[in-house]
């Protein structure tokens, strides 16, 4: 028996400090098969242009063999995650309506799979090998395309940018901003483990993402990966404070960016033009404008539904065809409004914005209650990733496309609050249990008293 008081000074420490990824995360191994998973899921997502059907198929067969090989886990995985499904599940029954049911089918169930695949990393049990795995994957892209990669021209004046291996220099920045996210966060990681390797090879790897970032002159992603970086900073001083202290702080972050994107809303057209001045881009915001003013046209012919999933982009439909032209895409595949809002209104209508907005909201809301019940440095890095996500949907497309790797960060950082599957020793059932409840286990099943 351990006494009452040594247990709970225990437990308080435990949940003052923002640095334990879990009460054992000494018996973790470094790297595991959630962190294999993680790096090569992320690999076949990050190259999948060059990777091109192989890509995708890697990606599905990674997901359905994890899925095989953690059978008996699924289950818990689904608990207190259902709600996750529901998007990807109109988008599925959006077949019924669409103007090309058999893509519609495809790109959906393509979708779905992408959903599964970031609740399972949501759930992983080793939550440090995940985000080693994370990083790692990240870093090889953004070398490879610093290395490889392609310059392209921005505007008439003789300024050109990086564009990395897909010749798009946000995407580039994205990409590079995600990794730099990361990449912070297992810095801070090992500083908490006095690693001079890791804190080395990760400041390393974030200086690289920075010049990515600079020099593919995208102002929206260095400014929300600052901003990021900067909430998870203010998220790990936090984590010494009281609990009513970060539920407050919180609580008013939360409101302050609600009363934000009210404001967006409303105000959008002035905003817009006062975020051009800012950042010294063109009324348009690079052509944005014309797209949204073009997906409200499209949204008229069906507020309710939508055209289907992944239905508008397609070759032959003459609306998609004038704006590829616009863009100067000759390939004529692989576009978007470059904002999660439109995307998704004119693919699955108010129903389907509807709904996802309430997925956003439940679980952010879990995810920050999460935090405030036990600031582990992983809710601390999935929170700050949230802010980032959550700053590039008004004018890029988060959390809607398959096979990329915005969508699994956005939807398992939505599974993360529910905490990590944990195989009890010595038993065949697996639970699903919150972090902050999960306490020493002795072998055989029981919990420590």
């Amino acid at each position: 028996m351990v006494p009452d008081t040594k247990l709970r000074g225990k437990q308080k420490q435990s949940a003052g400090s923002s640095f334990d990824e879990r009460p054992n995360d000494g018996a973790d191994p470094t790297l595991d098969w959630d962190g294999a998973y993680a790096f090569i899921l992320f690999i076949a997502m990050l190259f999948i242009v060059q990777l091109g059907t192989y890509g995708a198929v890697i990606f599905s067969l990674l997901t359905i063999a994890y899925a095989i090989a953690r059978r008996r886990m699924l289950r818990d995985i689904l608990r207190g995650r259902w709600f996750l499904l529901v998007f990807p599940a109109f988008a599925v029954l959006s077949t019924i309506w669409s103007d090309v049911p058999l893509e519609t089918f495809k790109h959906s169930m393509e979708f779905a799979l992408t959903i599964f695949a970031a609740l399972a990393l949501g759930a992983s049990r080793n939550r440090r090998s995940v985000l080693l795995g994370m990083f790692a994957a990240f870093a090889i892209y953004v070398v490879v395309s610093l290395v490889v990669g392609n310059v392209v021209d921005v505007g008439t004046n003789g300024v050109r940018a990086v564009a990395g291996l897909n010749d798009s220099k946000n995407e580039q920045a994205d990409t590079a901003a995600t990794g730099l996210v990361i990449s912070v966060s297992l810095f801070v990681m090992g500083l908490r483990r006095r690693s001079l390797l890791q804190c080395a090879i990760t400041a390393v790897a974030a200086a690289a993402e920075i010049y990515a970032v600079v020099a593919a002159l995208s102002a929206g992603a260095l400014a929300g990966s600052a901003i990021a970086i900067a909430t998870l900073g203010l998220l790990l001083l936090l984590s010494v404070a009281g609990r009513s202290m970060r539920a407050t702080v919180v609580g008013v972050i939360g409101v302050g960016a609600a009363a934000v994107a009210l404001i967006f809303v409303a105000f959008t057209s002035d905003v817009l033009e006062w975020l051009a001045t800012a950042f010294g881009k063109d009324a348009t915001l690079t052509g944005r404008t014309y797209l949204w003013g073009r997906a409200r046209d499209l949204l008229a012919e069906n507020r309710l539904f939508g055209k289907g999933f992944g239905a508008f982009w397609q070759q032959g439909n003459l609306d998609a065809e004038g704006l590829w032209q616009f863009a100067g895409i000759t390939n004529r595949e692989g576009f978007n409004f470059h904002s999660t809002i439109y995307d998704i209104l004119v693919s699955l209508g108010w129903i389907g914005m509807i709904i996802f907005g309430l997925t956003l909201i439940v679980g952010l809301a879990s995810v920050a209650a999460d935090y405030v019940r036990r600031p582990t440095l992983a809710a601390c890095f999935w929170l700050s990733m949230a802010v980032y996500l959550l700053i590039r949907m008004p004018v890029e497309s988060i959390g809607f496309n398959e096979f990329y790797f915005s969508t699994v960060l956005l939807f398992a950082l939505l599974a993360s609050a529910v905490g990590p599957v944990r195989v009890i020793a010595g038993a065949r059932k697996f639970h699903a249990q919150p972090a902050w409840r999960n306490g020493p286990v002795r072998a055989g099943g029981s919990s420590v008293p």
